[in-house]
């Protein structure tokens, strides 16, 4: 069987999460808001809002930043 192409190119930022803890973002630009309960994150065309309980700021560089806590829910603003 041959590997199917779709053509797609994406860009942007690219969001892994491992179960409901962590969620590493690949391509934040700016932290907009940060507080126990909610997450707020500029990455390019749109935001995305992480809400849940003791979240924190880990492993942040350049265009990446892992956020670790008891996630509830997520949000894209355009």
């Amino acid at each position: 069987m041959r590997k199917k192409e779709t053509g797609h190119s994406y860009s942007g930022a690219q969001i892994e999460f491992y179960g409901n803890t962590v969620v590493t973002v690949d391509g934040c630009k700016e932290i907009l808001e940060y507080e126990p309960e909610t997450v707020k994150l500029n990455v390019g065309r749109y935001n995305v809002r992480f809400t849940g309980k003791d979240l924190t700021l880990k492993n942040l560089t350049d265009k990446q930043i892992t956020v670790e806590g008891c996630f509830y829910n997520l949000e894209f603003e355009c």
